[in-house]
């Protein structure tokens, strides 16, 4: 669902503090879609790496649980930590990324919830077979990781690698997945 262009601030990036059932988060939108998207509360440090990214295209703070797109993205992620959510519905602006970085970030959504690929599934994927490190690279700096699921994406040798954010938090995320589904067959079944 494309967000409203009226929720948002179009002469800038709206930088909302989300509060989910996981804990502070901080997300920026511009007028096309989420740009970043991080867990903690330090909006002043968050709004200053916003402006490094941007430039001129200055951070707006905006109300937590507004009406629009920022509160959307709150109710998600709770639906997605309470295992209810396998896929977000909140439209992405990427497009001051260099163009692999967009395409891998972009083919990772495609990782079904619960399942995870190697690098160099992925790169294989995106058409440049033995490009693992630069899906690594390109997934490491994800801005907006959890709706970006890089967490799905795993080595061949030995499954999971430090992650751009934090192992604890991979290993975590792919437990969460997998329990949810898990819960979901015994159900159906």
């Amino acid at each position: 669902m494309p967000l409203r262009a009226d929720a948002l601030t179009t002469n800038g990036l709206r930088v909302t503090s989300l509060e989910t059932v996981d804990g502070p988060m901080l997300s920026a939108f511009s007028d096309r879609g989420l740009v970043a998207l991080e867990r903690g509360d330090d909006l002043a440090a968050f709004s200053a790496a916003l402006d490094r990214r941007f430039g001129s295209r200055r951070p707006v703070a905006s109300d937590a649980r507004r009406k629009g797109a920022e509160g959307g993205l709150a109710r998600q992620l709770d639906e997605y930590y309470a295992g209810e959510r396998r896929r977000f519905d909140v439209a992405l602006d990427l497009d001051d990324l260099a163009r692999f970085n967009r395409r891998t970030l972009l083919a990772a959504c495609d990782i079904p919830y619960g399942e995870t690929a190697t690098y160099g599934e992925l790169a294989a994927q995106l058409g440049h077979p033995g490009a693992a490190r630069a899906v690594g690279n390109a997934l490491s700096r994800c801005p907006i990781s959890i709706v970006v699921p890089c967490h799905r994406v795993v080595r061949a040798a030995d499954g999971l690698s430090g992650w751009g954010r934090n192992l604890a938090e991979k290993r975590r995320l792919l437990a969460l997945e997998r329990r949810a589904v898990a819960a979901s067959t015994a159900r159906g079944a």
